[in-house]
Parts: structure tokens; C-alpha cells; sequence
């Protein structure tokens, strides 16, 4: 039986979800071993979200930013772990870790794949200049893995531009694990609540997010969630819960109404799968990753400025939820997920 080394320095958002999906959906056929970093919105139960199977190796060291002290002392461990634990394939996950552990086992004779869950050169928070020398930077760090698998289309078609060993696995939902919440939570009589779900960072753009609640202050809005931009959150009719473990976010995402991501960049959301399984009213940014997942008018609503998103949430309502469930089952889910990732790993 294989061993394959997971790598990633974070086991929180929508990452996490995918790294343990991948563990526990093929851990009968795999020996799982998972490496990570530390971050203060990582659940604190987080054995209960794998199998007992899988083995479980904290990296304090391996952080997001950069240090040359830090960055040094997490490439050794990562390279003790894969002397003490010879994977066959080491799956390397989010820029970070791709960075430290690509350059850390040069001439590894390891297969090792790296999935960017949304390329950093994407962001549009950060300026061209940087965003040359972050492009620049994967396509060096490419010829040190033996193939990005991208984890949606979009990514893919960047992937393709930088490596010619680009291969595509979308996320995908652990439905049974959504109907095992779903059917423990009742739904009551509530206020209609406009929600989102994920740290509060520029990646979500709370500044938008608030914006718009401002414009609409006569209704509730949830995030679910904390980060270092929370002061951003100013409207009085915003709710910030803190951090929740996914299974409470879920069972609270149950009694809300329409789910809003502001985001300026995403790989494949998983939030944004939960709640289109859940069949909530979706109102999205146009950008990739949520445009992937949402068809405009048919399975929820894109929008491109404040204006569209105020009308696309004061329109008068149009079901687009069964449609969104639909397209979750169909497309997106953990098992077709893995049934992929089976025929990468071999």
C-alpha cells in the first residue's frame, strides 16, 4: 500500500475540507500522512475531522510569513518527516508549503505534486510588479514537482500556462457528511439573513461586504467567522460569530437565506458548495472559482460592482436553489473527487 504525504501549512477554510476529504474517502486503499502548520483558525478538534487511520504531524514552523529562521527550520522538518516516514507521493497544498517543501526536497526521489488552491499571482490585492515576480516564481518552482494538480478550471487553465504537467481535480463536497448535519438541524422562523463564511482577510473583501450591508440596513448579515480585518465589519447590522468549527458553521448556515461572497480571488469554493447543497439563494462576485461554480441566472446570481450586488439581492426573489443543489451532486462531489484522485496516484 502507498504512503502519500499531504504538506500544507493550512488545515483550516476550504483546505481543509479537501486534504481530509482525500484522506478519508481513500484511506482503505492508502497510508495518509498529514504535515501542517499552525494557525489560530484551525479547528482544535482537528483529528475528529480525519480517520483514525490517518497520521497527524504539526509543523510549528511552517507559517505564511515569510522568515528566514522559520523557513529554514520547517524545510528540515519536513524533510525528517520524509525520512522517517518514505512516502511514495507527497501532495503539496497552498503557496507556502509549495514554496518550503518544493525547494526543501529538491532531489527527493518522491513523486510530489503541488495544488495551489488559487495561484498567489492572482490576487488582486497585490500590485503588477509583485504579481510578475510571484508568476515568475511558480514557474520556477514548477520544474520541482512533477505536476500541479489544479483544484478547478480556472486554476487549470493558469496551471497549463506555467507547466506543461498541469492536471485537473475539482474539489469536491462530502455530501453524506452535509446530510448527517442537516438532518440534526431544525429550521425556525427567522429574520432573513444574508450571510458569508470565511476569514475576515482582503482575499473576502470585507470592505465590500460592509459596504453593502450598509446600503441594506434593514436586513441581517452573518459572517461567520473572525480574521485580522474585522474592524472593517463597522454596520450595525452585521453579526460576526468568531471562529466555528465547520460543523457548527453548517448547522448554523441552516436558519440563514441567501449566502454572498465578496471575494476578490478563490480556487473552488468550498463554502460556496455548501451552501448552493443547501440550497441557498447565492449572490457572488463574478470572478473565478465562484463564476465556475455558479451559473448567472440559473443556479444563483453573479455580480461585478455594489450596484449589481444590491440589485441581485433585492430583486424579487427566484428559486435558484434546487438548480445549485443540482449542480453539486452532479459535478462537485467528494466521491468523484477521490475517484480522481485515485487514477493521479496510481
Amino acid at each position: 500500500m502507498k504512503t502519500i504525504l499531504h504538506v500544507t501549512e493550512v488545515l483550516s477554510g476550504g483546505v481543509l475540507p479537501v486534504v481530509s476529504g482525500i484522506c478519508n474517502g481513500l484511506c482503505d486503499k492508502y497510508n495518509f500522512v498529514v504535515a501542517y502548520g499552525i494557525r489560530p483558525d484551525m479547528p482544535d478538534n482537528l483529528s475528529d475531522h480525519f480517520d483514525s487511520r490517518v497520521k497527524l504531524i504539526p509543523i510549528p514552523d511552517l507559517k505564511l510569513k515569510l522568515s528566514l529562521r522559520g523557513d529554514l527550520s520547517a524545510i528540515r522538518a519536513i524533510k525528517k518527516i520524509v525520512k522517517e516516514e518514505s512516502p511514495d507521493i507527497i501532495h503539496i497544498h497552498s503557496t507556502k508549503a509549495g514554496i518550503d517543501a518544493r525547494i526543501g526536497l529538491l532531489g527527493c526521489e518522491a513523486v510530489k505534486y503541488y495544488t495551489p488552491h488559487g495561484f498567489c499571482f492572482l490576487r488582486k490585492d497585490q500590485l503588477g510588479l509583485k504579481r510578475f515576480v510571484l508568476r515568475t516564481m511558480e514557474i520556477v518552482l514548477a520544474r520541482l514537482c512533477d505536476g500541479i494538480i489544479a483544484c478547478g478550471k480556472y486554476e487549470y487553465e493558469e496551471a497549463k500556462r506555467i507547466t506543461s504537467k498541469a492536471l485537473l481535480v475539482e474539489n469536491g463536497l462530502d455530501t453524506d457528511y452535509m446530510d448527517d448535519i442537516l438532518d440534526e438541524e431544525d429550521e425556525y422562523e427567522h429574520q432573513y439573513t444574508i450571510y458569508t463564511a470565511g476569514r475576515i482577510g482582503p482575499q473576502k473583501n470585507p470592505k465590500v461586504f460592509n459596504a453593502i450591508a450598509e446600503k441594506m440596513i434593514d436586513y441581517k448579515f452573518v459572517w461567520i467567522g473572525d480574521g485580522e480585518d474585522r474592524a472593517l465589519l463597522k454596520s450595525k447590522n452585521i453579526e460576526v460569530t468568531g471562529v466555528l468549527d465547520r460543523r457548527e458553521v453548517i448547522k448554523k448556515a441552516v436558519n440563514f437565506d441567501c449566502y454572498i461572497s465578496t471575494s476578490l480571488w478563490e480556487g473552488l469554493p468550498i463554502a460556496l458548495m455548501e451552501a448552493m447543497y443547501m440550497e441557498k439563494e447565492c449572490v457572488v462576485t463574478d470572478i473565478e472559482g465562484n463564476n465556475e461554480l455558479i451559473i448567472d441566472g440559473k443556479s444563483g446570481r453573479l455580480f461585478r460592482s455594489l450596484d449589481e450586488a444590491f440589485k441581485a439581492l433585492t430583486d424579487e426573489k427566484k428559486s435558484f436553489g434546487v438548480n445549485a443543489k443540482q449542480r453539486i451532486v452532479d459535478n462537485y462531489t467528494l466521491v468523484k473527487m477521490c475517484e480522481k484522485y485515485e487514477k493521479v496516484y496510481g
